[in-house]
């Protein structure tokens, strides 16, 4: 890789790109993660770097990515602008590499450029630069072992083919810069040995093996230097290394290091026969790293998907035994008992027949809640080896790979999500009304609404469940009963207790882990406190989670709640819907917004 910049380049990167800015973004906060810092800004695009893969800047704390050397031509920004997450990393496991690699320069390489520039001759600068290359690696694999398939995938394929850093006049001064980046890094732990073990039998054949042996010593010690803000102990260790190669290019009649120029500094010229073999070396490591790295890409996707489902398990018993808990605690008593339990100021203040106007909008109301719950439930995921679909670029790559290596084997490259429908879904709906003092103008309307949906969810041979939530939670229809007369309480309590209100809901008609359609309705103007909204928020993203569709029914009043409701739905899929005290128009509008409700929740 273009390693980090060591042109002293003050400028910031150029921002010409403004599509690639979403991905530089990512990439900044994927990179000031892993550094352990905040100040790092990325920019990716397809000038980017200088024309290398990738590098550091340290003047700027700037990481620039060339796009096209380590995603690929013709990858659109719209398929990598999440690369912050890990599913999207496994897509792009080069370009993940080059990342993680300049974000360990970002962290360990805070030695002084400038300095290591005037202290040390040319030859031993160069030496010690591509010392850093295997220690900063090494540092950051026993903080992150779990990106060395990462390092491995973008090491020989990106690093080597970044030609400029490595290809010199002289063939002894080649051999052992790419003796730096690439056997150095086994010892690093971010390339295998068979990655480059005819590389290694070209370079020691140039070098001589003692001589290669004394090298490894050299590079050791390098990456346990741990100084990471003081480089001059690495200094002697440069002037050795460089001490070795002239020696070795003495014996074999070519240029020494601080002889030896390179494309970059305007020589070059043809190849040599030595440079000949060692490109078709690199490019049996970069076969073989490619497939090494995505076997162990594989495997370390498959551990960190257990582990995260091990941990999952372990979220949802705990989750599940707090719904049990309050769904015993809640539905366990009559509504009477409960609120002696725990006492609440609401009241009953009427308890009549329902209107035949409630009865006409419950009529509607089921009507729309049949075809709602016909809707598409079970999502499976199928991988195809033609499209349609998203494509699978690791899995791409991983075809290309094995067919240059003469192993013909159909890779699946192309994902996408089959649906199909459930022949007699069950619609189970929980109904969460708010009875704090700002929602007292809305009682009467809460209290049809509340009839209407249970009458509803029972002509549609649906299950249904209700609390009232305010102090504290008490039920007003157990899970599968029915709600035979409209019941209107009041609303005085001065706070609501949501979280207890949701787990009541849950534990009793089991949203989150049920099948078939499952609703969750609020009924509230969103006037909680700091926590409360915070538990709505959270319950909000595990019904996203699990499928379960929710519904937000908000009434406008003088405190101006639908305000709140509004920033608790935001960026959720929760479908938000205003209602009136015109049953025959809400009627409609709840039952319109339960079908976008139930369909957003696929």
């Amino acid at each position: 890789m273009g390693q980090f910049n060591f042109k002293n380049k003050t400028e910031h990167a150029s921002t010409s790109h403004p599509e690639w800015l979403g991905v530089s973004s990512a990439i900044g906060r994927m990179a000031n993660t892993w550094s352990g810092r905040y100040d790092i800004a990325a920019f990716a695009g397809p000038d980017a770097a200088d024309g290398h893969p990738a590098f550091f800047n340290p003047l700027t704390s700037e990481i620039e990515v060339n796009v096209e050397k380590c995603f690929g031509n013709g990858v659109a920004p719209s398929e990598i602008s999440n690369i912050d997450l890990r599913d999207t990393q496994y897509e792009f496991p080069r370009a993940t590499g080059a990342v993680f690699h300049e974000a360990m320069h970002a962290r360990f390489s805070s030695w002084d450029l400038g300095k290591a520039q005037i202290d040390l001759k040319p030859s031993e600068f160069r030496a010690l630069i591509g010392l850093e290359e295997g220690r900063i690696e090494r540092q950051g694999l026993e903080i992150f072992p779990s990106n060395a398939a990462f390092l491995r995938s973008c090491a020989v394929e990106i690093v080597l083919a970044d030609l400029d850093n490595v290809v010199a006049d002289s063939d002894t001064v080649m051999a052992a810069d790419i003796a730096a980046l690439t056997l150095a890094r086994v010892d690093a732990g971010s390339v295998e040995e068979e990655d480059v073990a005819e590389l290694r039998s070209v370079i020691a054949e140039k070098l001589g093996a003692d001589r290669l042996a004394k090298m490894r010593e050299i590079w050791i010690k390098a990456q346990d230097h741990r100084l990471h803000d003081n480089a001059t102990a690495m200094y002697d260790l440069a002037r050795e290394w460089v001490s070795i190669v002239d020696e070795a290019a003495e014996e074999n009649g070519d240029a020494k290091s601080d002889e030896a120029g390179t494309p970059a500094d305007g020589a070059g010229g043809m190849p040599s026969e030595f440079a000949k073999i060692i490109a078709k070396a690199l490019a049996e490591s970069a076969d073989s790293a490619t497939i090494g790295a995505f076997n162990d890409l594989a495997d370390v996707q498959m551990s960190e998907e257990w582990a995260e489902a091990v941990k999952d398990m372990a979220s949802k018993s705990k989750e599940n035994k707090e719904a049990s808990d309050a769904a015993n605690d809640v539905f366990g008593t009559g509504t009477t008992e409960m609120k002696d339990k725990n006492p609440t100021s609401s009241k009953l203040v009427e308890e009549r027949a329902p209107l035949g106007s409630e009865r006409s909008a419950a009529v509607k109301l089921a009507q729309l809640l049949e075809k709602a719950k016909y809707r598409d439930r079970d999502a499976t995921e199928v991988a195809s080896i033609i499209p349609p679909g998203r494509l699978r670029t690791r899995a791409a790559v991983q075809g290309a790979a094995l067919k240059s290596k003469g192993i013909m084997t159909q890779v699946a490259p192309w994902r996408q999500t089959k649906r199909k429908h459930v022949d007699d879904p069950t619609l189970s709906i929980g109904v969460m009304v708010d009875i704090s003092g700002s929602m007292g103008e809305a009682m009467e309307p809460m209290a049809s609404v509340a009839w209407i949906l249970s009458e509803a969810t029972r002509r549609v041979q649906g299950r249904a469940a209700m609390v009232y939530y305010g102090n504290n939670v008490f039920p007003t229809l157990k899970p599968g009963q029915h709600l035979d007369h409209v019941k209107v309480y009041s609303a005085p309590d001065m706070t609501e207790k949501f979280d207890k209100a949701f787990k009541a809901l849950n534990g009793g008609l089991n949203l989150l882990n049920g099948s078939g359609a499952r609703l969750l309705v609020v009924v509230s103007d969103g006037e909680y406190t700091d926590p409360e909204q915070t538990a709505a928020r959270r319950w909000l993203t595990a019904c996203e989670r699990d499928g379960v569709g929710v519904l937000w029914l908000s009434f406008p009043s003088r405190y101006g709640g639908v305000i709140s409701a509004e920033r608790i739905v935001a960026g959720h899929k929760a479908v938000l819907q205003i209602i009136t005290n015109d049953l025959a128009v809400s009627a409609t509008a709840i039952g319109s917004a339960a079908v976008r409700a139930l369909s957003a929740a696929n």
